[in-house]
């Protein structure tokens, strides 16, 4: 961070003078985040991405929006941070940079390669409370995009291609299941229109620390909206039962039912099929990287969108071939 930006963001927000230069704290996969400290104590400050156009009022609007809601959903009893504020705003901007900041909480991220039954069932709880919750407030951004052309799909993978990505090898051995998986999505988007409740929209690991007596704090709030509860459940508990690891715990997989519905989730048996065809949306992350990927020379941001185009591929493809597994597992739960 620069000093003009530490300076402004520690008087804009009336946190005290900075004491120690910041340190970046790595983790995210989208944005940057740093921590200062200061005579009045820590802050978590988050960097947004130059590739959020927050110049955009609808986008801008949508950051206040979702900031708005983790601070709705932890009145409620939710353990989400929100952050703070100055003159009445979230986001804050110097020079073009725009941030956001929080109180810094002692806290850690479960890794994303791990499996844990104590983590995973109390993720089950609470979003069954967020949804039971069904929080009312001005409707943000739709969680589900519109479906993504094929066309487009084949184009991407051909850029990708002519950048000699090196995955390209491998997008071509799985163009056919790409493209698939691409239609069930686009098939799944109106059925899942129904019956939504506002939710977190992405709580995997990385959205939510685990604090010294392992309670859980939700945090990036970003893409919250309103969402189908069924789709979001699976979504969800397929990210804690190892869904992007070689270790998928199907067991576990069938313990989130029931500690979810023992918690007062319901299960729309009818989207069942709608809602596994939605989990195929990562598809839309794939190709965002593809695109970090696709630019000349060495860069951090070619380097992770490289590292989630090979991570996100190989997990739609275990999620292929689990599927028709999964959905008979809700018979089991």
């Amino acid at each position: 961070m620069k000093k003009k930006e530490i300076f402004e963001i520690c008087s804009a927000f009336d946190l005290g003078s900075s004491i120690v230069e910041p340190n970046r704290v790595y983790g995210g996969l989208l944005h940057r985040m740093w921590k200062i400290q200061t005579e009045k104590g820590g802050y978590a400050v988050k960097q947004l991405s130059s590739d959020i156009h927050l110049q955009d009022d609808a986008i801008s609007r949508n950051y206040e929006l979702t900031e708005e809601i983790a601070a709705r959903f932890a009145k409620q009893g939710i353990p989400a941070i929100a952050a703070l504020q100055s003159q009445g705003k979230h986001l804050f901007e110097v020079e073009g940079t725009y941030f956001l900041v929080y109180p810094w909480v002692e806290a850690q991220v479960l890794d994303s390669k791990v499996v844990s039954e104590f983590h995973a069932l109390k993720m089950a709880e609470i979003l069954a409370k967020i949804h039971q919750i069904n929080l009312e407030i001005p409707r943000p951004e739709e969680a589900l995009a519109d479906s993504y052309p094929t066309a487009s799909l084949l184009n991407i993978i051909k850029k990708a291609e002519e950048f000699n990505c090196p995955f390209i090898a491998d997008l071509r051995a799985h163009e056919q299941d790409l493209i698939a998986m691409n239609e069930a999505y686009a098939h799944s988007v109106e059925p899942l229109k129904q019956n939504r409740v506002m939710s977190h929209g992405d709580l995997d690991q990385k959205n939510v620390l685990w604090d010294i007596d392992h309670q859980p704090i939700l945090i990036d709030w970003e893409a919250a909206t309103f969402v189908n509860p069924t789709y979001d459940f699976i979504s969800t508990a397929l990210n804690w039962c190892g869904i992007i690891t070689a270790q998928f715990d199907q067991k576990l997989f069938v313990k989130m039912i029931r500690a979810y519905q023992k918690a007062g989730g319901l299960i729309d048996f009818s989207l069942l099929p709608a809602a596994f065809d939605g989990t195929c949306g990562w598809i839309h992350w794939m190709v965002y990287n593809i695109e970090r990927s696709c630019t000349l020379g060495e860069s951090e941001q070619k380097t992770m969108g490289i590292e989630q185009v090979n991570q996100t591929l190989a997990t739609l493809l275990r999620l292929r071939k689990v599927m028709p597994d999964l959905m008979a597992a809700f018979g089991a739960g």
